[in-house]
């Protein structure tokens, strides 16, 4: 059980780096924090630190959730001495959103999402990844998008008959929305960015 729990501290505290903030003040002297929304995640990070180093972003994001998950999966770390993989990718997203390294604040946990499922089973990411582009293209907004295809992998579950799976993502997708509240309401007022590329 210690190391159970261990390994779920390690999770959320790798979730917690802020790569953006380290990338940003690095390379570009530019902290995504004082910009645009604020927010020190992906999306923010292609807005104001450029495609280049965004994309690092949206990469070392998903791959701090799942890291750990795809140990599990391909037994590095013994699956029957730990949770279910997906608890140490839940616990990395929420310390992307909480981070201990920057006051409890972070990002959205769509990107570390998206890491823990591609490392959890890729065939799903996949078809997540085209929902989260088909949804996209209509709406043009990401936080529309990003939500819908977190939703989205709760359905898959059932579909796939991965039952196990299906807490998990319905966690996530509660801090998803919960992270996302004032995008929403940035939609009603009519102010939120669309993307303009899809």
């Amino acid at each position: 059980m210690l190391f159970k729990v261990g390994l779920l501290i390690i999770s959320y505290l790798l979730g917690s780096i802020p790569f953006s903030i380290i990338l940003g003040t690095k390379f570009k002297g530019i902290d995504v924090r004082q910009h645009g929304s604020g927010n020190p995640g992906g999306t923010n990070s292609l807005r104001f630190l450029g495609k280049k180093i965004g994309m690092f972003v949206l990469i070392l994001d998903g791959l701090k959730a799942g890291l750990i998950v795809l140990l599990i999966q391909f037994d590095v770390i013994d699956s029957a001495t730990v949770f279910h993989p997906l608890a140490y990718g839940v616990a990395a997203a929420f310390g992307h959103v909480f981070s201990i390294y920057i006051k409890f604040k972070g990002g959205k946990a769509v990107a570390a999402t998206v890491g823990m499922m591609i490392a959890y089973n890729p065939l799903m990411a996949l078809i997540m990844f085209f929902i989260f582009m088909g949804i996209l293209k209509a709406f043009k907004y990401v936080s529309v998008s990003s939500t819908v295809t977190v939703f989205s992998a709760i359905l898959i579950g059932a579909i796939f008959q991965d039952w196990s799976m299906i807490p998990y993502m319905a966690i996530l997708f509660v801090l998803v929305v919960f992270r996302h509240r004032q995008n929403f309401k940035n939609i009603k007022q009519g102010i939120e960015p669309k993307v303009t590329w899809i």
